[in-house]
């Protein structure tokens, strides 16, 4: 090691705090839930309005994934340096407590080295830094930083596009991590597999190896990083605070980064209420319906553009909320639309499934079964709502509102039950044989018009007389008679 390097070294182990206080106020963490639950509002800062990465910045601001500087600023267009890059990627990815694990085992086995005075433990080579330690230890061992000479290893120098490209491509496992150890025929695999993105389609990566080329190209097609409209991706450029911001921030969009549960909401807003405090939004989503108090400093946001609160109505949006379980982000995604060509059906529920497809499967009164997508503003009518979808049970008998092939609305239908034996059908009337006291409708108007099954529910023709049949029933005004609709027929014999 240089003269000059041991004494940059030492200079800066002997002002360690004054250093660590410095960095701590940009390092991108993710927080432990319990910890999230006490922090403050997200910081509004001075310097990114109008920026290029405002809203991805006040994100992950709201989100405690980074911070400021105690002037309330942000420096976007400040650059970040190797070891800084290193630790934001092994935290956000939700590795420190592996980080921390790995220094204390090679702490052990060098302790244990030294009272034995042997040097058969071997670990891999990392370089010295004088804080972040441990997040460097893991990147090595696990083969995300890959390094000829751990001692050149300049961690204060900034950090190129091309440098972070190959630590995400590694770390995201979107190629083996030590792809920089294998060898020439392993590489190669990897190098000739094709891309839906070629390096091609950027005109200043020629000079790089194949391997570099391949780097890039995985983390493009990852939709991590991207090229400039001029159609280079500049693989020398230093990466500035705000890129470093919208590459996380796809990490978050992509699942990678550990996000406290809870604090990540999607649906669409259908209510902002003023209220003499903080305002509330009613936020309504495929699994239920929920009101949010709305934090003073909330920013919100339409394609990168600020947004008023009240204009963010009717928008399938993306919420944060901060520490204090309050809405501090809001990001407006599309407009609800109103819906055209409507067809309705009636059946009955056979399945919901919400996730990444969200479905709802009906059994019509043809007793077809239709496999109808939910569209995300899908809303769901009656008692039920405020629950969600998830609270329709098989059998439940709904009339669904279909627009452009989706499922826009669901309402569940009040029937009724009753049981008897056919004792007479005569003029689109059918009549049944049962107990006059037991306040059930003894006939039905336009039965024909119902869906007709066995027990097992296939479908049958038709009714016969002396047939014990199950009766679910509409009773539109309780109390009279000559009302009531039939919506399914079970034959039980």
């Amino acid at each position: 090691m240089s003269i000059e390097r041991k004494r940059k070294m030492v200079c800066m182990s002997s002002s360690y705090l004054n250093l660590l206080v410095i960095v701590m106020v940009f390092i991108w963490y993710c927080c432990s839930p319990a910890w999230a639950a006490t922090v403050q509002d997200a910081v509004l800062f001075e310097d990114i309005h109008a920026h290029w990465a405002e809203s991805n910045i006040s994100r992950l601001s709201s989100l405690e994934l980074v911070k400021g500087y105690p002037d309330h600023t942000f420096k976007p267009d400040q650059l970040v340096n190797r070891l800084e890059t290193v630790v934001l990627i092994i935290r956000s990815g939700g590795f420190t407590a592996e980080a921390e694990q790995l220094t204390t085992k090679n702490n052990n086995k060098k302790s244990n080295a030294n009272r034995q005075s042997t040097s058969n433990v071997e670990t891999k080579q990392t370089p010295k830094v004088p804080w972040g330690q441990s997040y460097i230890n893991l990147a090595v061992e696990k083969g995300f930083l890959v390094l000829s000479n751990p001692e050149d290893y300049d961690y204060d120098g900034s950090a190129t596009r091309l440098e972070v490209a190959e630590l995400l491509a590694r770390a995201m496992y979107l190629v083996p991590p030590s792809l920089g150890t294998e060898s020439a025929t392993a590489k190669n695999k990897i190098s000739t597999e094709s891309s839906s993105i070629s390096v091609k389609a950027f005109s200043d990566l020629d000079k790089l190896s194949t391997e570099e080329q391949t780097l890039v190209a995985k983390v493009v097609n990852a939709g991590v990083m991207s090229g400039y409209p001029d159609g280079t991706f500049r693989p020398q450029e230093p990466l500035t605070r705000a890129e470093m911001a919208v590459i996380l921030s796809r990490l978050i969009d992509h699942g990678w980064v550990k996000i406290p549960a809870g604090r990540r909401l999607t649906g669409w807003i259908s209510g902002v209420e003023k209220k003499k405090d903080n305002p509330e939004i009613t936020l309504t989503t495929l699994t239920g319906v929920q009101k949010l108090k709305v934090a003073k400093n909330v920013q919100c946001y339409q394609a990168g553009k600020e947004r008023s609160l009240e204009q963010a109505t009717n928008f399938r949006c993306e919420v944060i909320l901060d520490g204090s379980r309050q809405v501090s982000w809001i990001d407006l995604l599309e407009q609800k639309s109103e819906a055209v060509n409507t067809e309705k059906i009636r059946g009955s529920v056979k399945m919901v499934a919400l996730g990444e497809d969200n479905l709802i499967v009906v059994c019509d009164m043809n007793v077809k079964d239709l496999i109808l997508p939910l569209a995300w503003d899908a809303i769901l009518n009656g008692k039920k709502a405020s629950k969600g979808f998830n609270s329709l049970k098989q059998g439940d008998f709904v009339d669904v509102v279909v627009a452009q092939g989706q499922v826009r609305e669901v309402t569940p239908l009040d029937v009724k039950t009753t049981t008897g034996k056919v004792e007479k059908i005569q003029l689109g009337r059918m009549y049944l044989n049962q107990d006059t006291t037991a306040k059930k409708p003894g006939w039905f108007n336009h039965y024909d018009l119902a869906r007709i099954v066995d027990k097992d529910g296939v479908r049958r023709g038709d009714v016969q007389l002396d047939n014990q049949v199950k009766i679910t029933y509409l009773d539109p005004y309780p109390g009279e008679i000559d009302d009531e609709i039939a919506i399914e027929i079970k034959i039980m014999n």
